[in-house]
Order: C-alpha cells, then structure tokens, then sequence
C-alpha cells in the first residue's frame, strides 16, 4: 500500500503543478500571442473540460477499473502536456490543453476514490493531510518555478517538466497500485453523458465569452439557451438512468448537499485569487513574472502547513466540522483584506491577505471530500467522489470565466473613460492595445501618461473582480454551518475480511491489507452476527399473535407492515453475510432502520401507550430484585441508531409475551 499511496501522490502532483506552474506566464503567453479578452481560457478549457470528464470517468472508473481509468489518465495529461510545449498557435495551445484537461478530469477525482478504496476514514484524514500537502507543495512550487521559467527562458518548458514527474508516477503505479474493484453492471449512460457534456460545455462557454463579446451577442444566447435546455434533459435522464453518471439521489444525503454547495463556492473564490493576483502583481504593482510567484508562495504554504496539522488533528480526535467552519471565518476576513487593494498597495498588503485566505483554505478544502465520502453507501464512492470534484470544477470555471469577465469589462470601460481628447490624440497608429498592460516590453513604448491610464484602469478592474470574494466565502461557510457531522469510521470490510465489523464500515468500505484481525475485531464481528439473527427472528414473530410488535414494525415501515418486515429481514441479512454483492442490495434497509433508531419517537402514539401500559402491568407481576440490562452492540450504519430500533422492537415483542401470560384485555 505505501507504494501505491506514493504513486497517488506523485499522480495528484503532476496534475496539480500543472495549473499553478501556468499561471505566472499566463500574462506573457497572452502578450506573445495577443487576444486579453481571451485572457481566462488558458485556465477555463482545463477547468471546463475536467468538469465535463470528471463524473463521467468516475462512473466508468467504477464499472470498469479504477487502476485502468488512472493510467489512461496519466498517459492523457503527458500526451496534452507535450502538445502544449510543442504549440506555435493559440488554437492549437488551447487544443492541447484541452487534452491536459481530460487527463486531469480522470487523475483528480480517482486519486482521492482510490485512496477512499485502500485508508479507512478515520486514518484517512491523516494521508489525506498529506496528500493535500503535496498539492500545497505545488501551489508553492508552481508560481516560483513559472515564473522563474519563464523569466530566463520560455513558457514552452512549463509544459515539458511536468513529463518526468508524470513518467515516474506511471511506473509506479502500473507496478505497486491494486484496487479492489466493485462488481456493477457494465450500463454506461450514453443519453447522460452526452446532453452533460453539451450542457455544461454550452453554459460555460457562453458564460465565458458574454464578457469578451457582449451578454446580447447571438452566439451567446444560442450557447446559454442550448446550454440550459440540455442541462434540464440531462436532469429528467438521470431521473430515470439505470447506472446514471450523477446519481440525482445524492443530493437526499443532506451532507453531500451541502458539502457539495460550500466547495462549490470556495473554489469559485479560490480559482479567482489564484489566477488574477498574478495579473495584479505584474499589471498594476509592476511585479516581474517570478515576483508575482513569489507573491503567492505564503498563501500556499499556510494552506499546505494548517492542512497537514488539520489533518492529523481529524485522525486523532475524529472531529472535522469545526475546521471548516473555522477556515469559512478565515476566509471571510481574507476576502474582506483584498477589497483593501490597490494601486498604491504594497507586496506586503497582497502577502498579509492572501495569506489570511490560505489559512482559511487549508482549514476547510479537504474537510468536504472526508465528509461526503464518510457519509454515502459504498458502492456510491467513486460516484460521490467524482460528482463533488465535478462541481468543484464547475466552480473553478465559473470564478474564473466571471472573474474573467468582470476583469475585461471594467479595464476597457475605465480606460475609455479615461482617456482625455488629447491623450485620444498621442494613441499609436493601430490603436490602444489592452494587452501591453501585461507586457512591461510594449508598455515601455507608449506614453507614460496611458501607461499610467491603463495601470489604474486595470487596478480598478481587479478591484471589482475582489468584490466576488466576500459574497463567495459568505455562501460558502454558510453551507458549511449545516454539514451534519458524522461520526468517522474506523474499520474495513470486503469479502477477504472475515470477522470484521461492517456496521461501521458499509459506508467507506476499504481493504487494510496490512492489519491483522483482533480479539477485539473478531468478538465485535460476532456480536453483529448476533445482532442479525436476532433481526431476522424478530421478522418472523410478526403476526397476529404479537400484535403489538406487529404495529411497532409496522411503523418502522410507514405504516406498511410488509416494509417494516423486509427492513428487519434485510438488516439482518447484511450483519450475517460476506458478500459485498448482498451488502450493496440491503445496505439502503439498515440505513433506514438506524435512521429509525435516531429518532426521540420511534414509534407511534398508541403503540407507546401501550407499550407503557405493559410495563405498568409487568411491573405488578414482578419477581425478584431486576437488574439492569448490559447492552454492548457496535456503532456504526448509525450502530447506536440500530441498537435503540431493536431495544423498541424487543420491547414490542416482549409486551406480547406479557399480555398473553397477564392481561390478554391489552391486545
């Protein structure tokens, strides 16, 4: 396992530096091949394609290999990594990175469902921590090493020295990495795939080009209504889809909702600081490419730093909501310091606040991936998995593509509104290019007084892209003041585990390979065998006989008796099996039933009332000094929910007894 860890770290850090390395040359590939209102989609065709690839290589991934669908990843990105230091055009360097995107659509989310697939919750907070220090480590290295590339030599290298990295990562995991993988029927939902695919990539298209070319544009309208109409007929396929790619029933998991919607937002705000401080930097603070790496790199060493600290803090205590409502705070404040900005702002000022936001991101960013996939089913993981990092990167698009979109708007706006009839009079024959702001080359060139216009203009250009941050950081923590914390499990179950809990496990099943069982495991594992006999006897006493334990099931099942009895059979069921195909086919019944369990009031009124009567009744006939009952059963689907359901119910079963023997008038 620890070489295949380390194969998924290396994996993630190929992905990762990719975007970061970037975008210190952003500004300079733009200058060298002209087109600022194009300025975003650098960045937003990687994020608009890996939004698209994402849930769908998650859903193919479970149904025909995780490993397989990882190493097509890597080879993907190293091939579109080439193409794009091979690039002599614009389209051609957006063609290529659009290739990047696909391989980062498949490597991001299957880094983390693999690791879901081989660490137990618990202790997946800690090697979580570290892979999210290795990201940190990118975000550091990225912007310096960019900027520096780019500085001394050309933007071209930063696409080539992701292939070595890339290479060893492929050896290694072709050679250590082996993933249990689940049995699903091979149904691929062509129907979905193809209107998400339309959908998505037709809104954010037309999203990103209404700043460059107008709101009211026909192509803008085209793409935003073709985007829309086929984003609904995706919705009403998925509603029906045997296997669907976005499982709409997700969304009934009040933690994978919101977890779902505070990531959105956070990576909205995040993706925006990451690409434009950079245009800040160089176009108004007059920051060199390196420097403007150099700007970044203690936003991203807090974040990396308080992320590991987080980290092993969620192993060892189990806790993981307060962190990320801390990191929403964090970011709120952060976001309130950049509004602080401007022209006349120093290094410093940019440093204090980004780093502010860091440590607001390092607090929160892998608390919603550990939540989501502790709370879904496990046949749901790669799933689940790969639909939040989906919309993490629609987030991603959309904070760039608005951010974008804000930026070009306010620039021309504030330069046209500046400039003065004589100045109009010293513009160069061709006209006032906006992209020499980011190239000091060409801005040397032009009067000081329009340099200086269009430096202030792009100030308050940015200005306004700042004003996005505290609304997103707001919507942000307040979706995660409602994240439900659950409690994080500490085993393992697949069918080679033998004797192991599974209560506490149905949800993140994973394979420790290198953990032996326990007394400890063995006598719990046996205690739920138990557990599930006793169910599936209790299943069989509901008849007329046992009336009342015949309205207490019926209650569990909403009133429908046949229900209540087919979730105690199909609880029972998944204690006492091995097979992970059973497990998956009862595991939604034990839900209910713990989820019954939760609740102050299981049952209904008259059923209590004559539960209470019983015990009134029981208590005159009494023998003896009672002693009080020793009840031990393990947490786990929720296990304490479990345990209090079959209390009530064997109280209900109990009553019948009594009645029969006592006061038959009861029934």
């Amino acid at each position: 396992m620890k070489w295949a860890y380390i194969g998924l770290v290396i994996g993630m850090f190929t992905a990762s530096i990719s975007q970061t390395i970037v975008s210190p040359a952003i500004p300079r590939i733009v200058a060298d091949l002209g087109g600022l209102a194009w300025y975003s989609w650098l960045s937003t065709i990687v994020m608009l394609v890996s939004a698209v690839i994402t849930p769908i290589s998650g859903k193919l991934a479970d149904i025909f290999g995780r490993r397989r669908f990882y190493i097509i990843g890597l080879v993907l990105f190293m091939i579109g990594s080439m193409l794009s230091g091979l690039a002599m055009t614009f389209g051609f360097l957006i063609f290529a990175r659009t290739v990047q995107g696909i391989g980062m659509g498949i490597l991001m989310p299957l880094s983390q469902t693999i690791l879901g697939a081989i660490i137990p919750a618990r202790q997946r907070g800690k090697y979580q921590s570290y892979m999210g220090a290795v990201m940190g480590a990118s975000q550091v290295a990225g912007p310096l090493l960019g900027g520096w590339v780019t500085d001394v030599s050309s933007w071209r290298w930063l696409f080539y020295i992701s292939l070595p990295v890339g290479l060893a990562a492929l050896v290694i995991v072709v050679r250590h990495l082996h993933v249990p993988e689940l049995s699903i029927p091979a149904k691929i939902d062509y129907a979905g795939i193809s209107t998400m695919t339309v959908g998505v990539s037709s809104t954010l298209l037309g999203i990103s080009l209404g700043g460059a070319t107008g709101w009211l544009t026909p192509q803008v309208l085209l793409l935003l209504g073709v985007g829309v109409t086929f984003v609904v007929a995706f919705v009403l396929i998925e509603r029906k889809a045997e296997e669907p790619i976005v499982p709409l029933p997700l969304f009934r998991n009040s933690v994978f909702t919101v977890s779902t919607v505070a990531a959105f937002f956070m990576n909205m705000g995040m993706m925006a600081v990451l690409i434009y401080i950079p245009v800040y930097a160089q176009g108004v603070l007059r920051m060199t490419a390196t420097e403007s790496g150099l700007i970044l790199m203690p936003m991203n060493v807090v974040l990396f730093a308080i992320g590991i600290v987080v980290g092993n803090l969620i192993t060892k205590t189990g806790h993981y909501k307060e962190f990320a409502v801390a990191g929403g705070v964090f970011q709120i404040v952060g976001a309130l310091l950049m509004l602080r900005l401007d022209a006349a702002s120093s290094g410093l000022e940019v440093v204090v606040s980004t780093g502010v936001l860091g440590f607001g991101y390092g607090l929160a960013f892998q608390i919603y991936m550990l939540a989501v996939q502790n709370a879904v089913q496990r046949r749901d993981l790669g799933t689940a998995t790969s639909s939040l990092q989906f919309f993490r990167n629609i987030g991603n698009t959309l904070g760039t593509a608005i951010a974008g979109t804000i930026m070009t708007t306010h620039l021309m706006s504030g330069i046209e509104s500046r400039l003065t009839p004589e100045l109009r009079e010293r513009i160069p024959t061709g006209g006032l290019d906006p992209n020499a702001v980011l190239n000091p080359g060409k801005l040397a060139y032009l009067p000081v007084e329009l340099a200086d216009i269009m430096r202030a203009s792009l100030a308050d250009a940015m200005h306004a892209v700042f004003l996005l941050l505290p609304v997103l950081t707001a919507l942000s923590l307040l979706a995660t003041i409602f994240i439900k914390p659950l409690k994080l499990r500490d085993t393992l179950a697949q069918p080679e585990d033998r004797g192991r809990e599974i209560l506490d496990s149905t949800a993140m099943s994973s394979p420790d390979q290198e953990r032996m069982l326990s007394p400890e495991d063995e006598h719990a594992r046996r205690r739920e065998r138990i557990m599930g006999a006793h169910l599936v006897l209790l299943a069989e006493q509901v008849h007329d006989d046992n009336p009342i334990l015949r309205d207490a099931v019926a209650d569990f099942g909403g009133g429908d008796l046949e229900r209540g009895i087919q979730i105690l059979r199909s609880t029972g069921t998944l204690l006492l099996t091995e097979d992970p195909a059973v497990m998956d086919e009862h595991e939604a019944f034990a839900v209910e039933l713990s989820k019954r369990g939760q609740q102050q009031r299981m049952l209904s009124e008259s059923v209590t009332a004559r539960l209470d009567a019983v015990a009134e009744l029981v208590s005159l006939h009494r023998a003896g000094t009672p002693t009080k009952p020793r009840i031990d059963t393990p947490d786990g689907i929720d296990g304490a929910g479990l345990r209090r359901a079959l209390m009530m119910l064997d109280s209900a079963l109990v009553a019948d007894i009594a009645t029969r023997r006592w006061d038959d008038t009861l029934l």
